[in-house]
């Protein structure tokens, strides 16, 4: 996979159609993470799979909020805002949520106390995905993923 840098097209380069496969670029800003759940939401819907909706948007959300948190910087020296990329990805009976970010730090799921406000984003994908992981992390960043089981609309 080219650095996220590149700005190759990811769905070319994973060899699957535009049909299955969405990808949204993303600021760790308000507006940012909003649009990202948005544009999740209406990309399943647009395919069919209503089913999943609500369970794979609480599952980008926690992905997108985790990147704003540990990867994007507000604003770069130059002034530039940092962006992060969210994909989909259609499957047989599921969605792949991905989030590739410039961190090359790699996810670790937290225990976070009873009473914690934060640490459980990655606690709450596992419970609400049937798998996850990620790229193995490089200068360039990485990708971490969910996969969300899905049923067509029928």
């Amino acid at each position: 996979m080219p650095a996220i840098s590149d700005g190759g097209d990811w769905g070319l380069l994973l060899g699957i159609s535009a049909a299955e496969f969405s990808v949204h670029r993303f600021t760790a800003d308000s507006t940012g993470l909003y649009q990202a759940r948005l544009f999740a939401r209406n990309v399943l819907e647009e395919w069919g799979l209503s089913s999943c909706v609500d369970d794979a948007v609480i599952v980008v959300g926690e992905l997108i909020a985790n990147a704003a948190t540990h990867a994007l910087e507000p604003e770069t020296r130059e002034g530039a805002t940092a962006t992060a990329w969210l994909g989909l990805v259609r499957r047989q009976q599921a969605v792949i949520c991905a989030v590739a970010d410039p961190s090359s730090c790699a996810p670790q799921p937290q225990r976070p106390e009873p009473l914690s406000e934060s640490g459980r984003g990655l606690r709450i994908v596992e419970a609400i995905s049937s798998s996850w992981g990620y790229s193995p992390p490089r200068r360039s960043g990485k990708m971490v993923w969910a996969r969300v089981l899905a049923a067509p609309d029928t």
